[in-house]
């Protein structure tokens, strides 16, 4: 079945993501850079590109996979048979399964583990120049590089320093279990993007397998799929410094993540942004949010609700201004006081009578002492 028009595929993006093409002043179509676009998968930005609203530019040295390609293209898609590295030739090795080929041999305890010996098996080794992205002429600039190379991306990174300057994002194969010789792993990609000012902001997806065992007959494969091997990963402009970004950076940014990482918080912050910068519409936030489906949203209120519980809190307000803590506190109920009877008070009881004792003898009358 071919694929749709231009229009028709239009109609079928998203509400969130149309919003977004009809507000942000573009100075460009989104442009994304596909190093190995071997159409094997269907690349993330399909959606965008049938509807007409980026451009590719793609290098893929496979011969056959080139032909596909070159095949099925569209207006705003230009293909190169070459291979993307440091610019110098390397041996690359053809892989029956086309999915693998590489500039690295085979890691075999990688694949004796995952019970894929099989995908060991060459198809034939071919000489292969090269061409780094530093170097060459009118590449037009890109806001997102795409690359999924086997194991040859760290190689890519380190020689496109300045064509990758202007790019927003990154996604790229994360190798978790070893499959080449040679290989950089995870680790040394993440290193590398990080001296590029990168930052891994999500996985769009990993991908497992079950370990080589006695069992495996007798065990799914999709519920045992216990051993990482690889999966895709974004890595973003710090979004802790969207102040550093241009206008037309933040626009790039603000369309990858509604249409191509499911980032909406990511949309949201680069929209806060222009608005700041007075670009955009102070309401275009929000108005992406509305765009949204129903189950990435929190409901909206009932704004009767709302304003009932406001001016009751209003009403329940106290002014302790108002107060007057000395007077106008509720005071506590006097409580009488208890009279007693009063007691009578002792008597004095009398003194008992002393003796008088003769101190001195009884005068004798004048006459008699005459």
């Amino acid at each position: 079945m071919p694929p749709a028009s231009p229009a028709v595929a239009y109609r079928r993006l998203s509400p969130a993501v149309k919003y977004l093409l009809g507000l942000l002043p573009f100075a460009r179509p989104t442009t994304f850079c596909d190093v190995g676009a071997n159409p094997i998968n269907e690349p993330p930005y399909l959606g965008l590109l049938r509807a007409g609203a980026c451009r590719v530019v793609g290098f893929e040295p496979n011969p056959e996979a080139f032909a596909e390609l070159e095949k099925a293209k569209g207006p705003n898609e230009i293909y190169f048979p070459q291979a993307v590295g440091d610019g110098k030739t390397h041996i690359l090795h053809l892989y029956r399964n086309s999915g693998l080929s590489s500039i690295y041999e085979p890691h075999m305890p990688g694949l004796k583990a995952l019970g894929r010996p099989g995908w060991a098996q060459m198809a034939q080794d071919v000489e292969m120049k090269t061409v780094a992205l530093d170097k060459i002429r009118d590449l037009p600039a890109f806001d997102c590089l795409k690359i999924d190379i086997q194991g040859g991306e760290k190689i890519v990174f380190e020689n496109g320093r300045k064509a990758m300057a202007n790019a927003v994002a990154v996604i790229v194969e994360m190798r978790w279990m070893q499959l080449y010789e040679g290989e950089p792993m995870a680790g040394g990609v993440d290193d590398e993007l990080r001296a590029q000012g990168f930052i891994l902001h999500k996985f769009m997806f990993n991908k497992g397998a079950m370990l080589a065992n006695s069992q495996m007959r007798r065990l799914q494969r999709r519920m045992n799929a216990d051993q990482l091997i690889d999966g895709d990963a974004v890595y973003l402009r710090h979004p802790g410094k969207l102040e550093d970004l241009s206008d037309d950076q933040l626009c790039h940014l603000a369309l990858l993540g509604a249409s191509v990482i499911a980032s909406n918080s990511l949309v949201v912050a680069a929209l806060d942004e222009l608005v700041r910068r007075g670009k955009i519409d102070r309401g275009a936030p929000a108005a992406y949010v509305t765009a949204l489906p129903e189950e990435v949203r929190l409901p909206e209120p009932d704004r009767a609700a709302v304003r009932a519980t406001r001016h009751a809190r209003r009403a329940a307000r106290v002014n302790l201004d108002a107060m007057s803590f000395e007077e106008d506190q509720p005071q506590p109920d006097p409580v009488a006081p208890v009279v007693l009877d009063e007691e009578p008070a002792p008597v004095a009881k009398p003194a008992p009578a002393k003796a008088v004792r003769k101190t001195a003898k009884t005068a004798k009358p004048a006459s008699d002492a005459a």
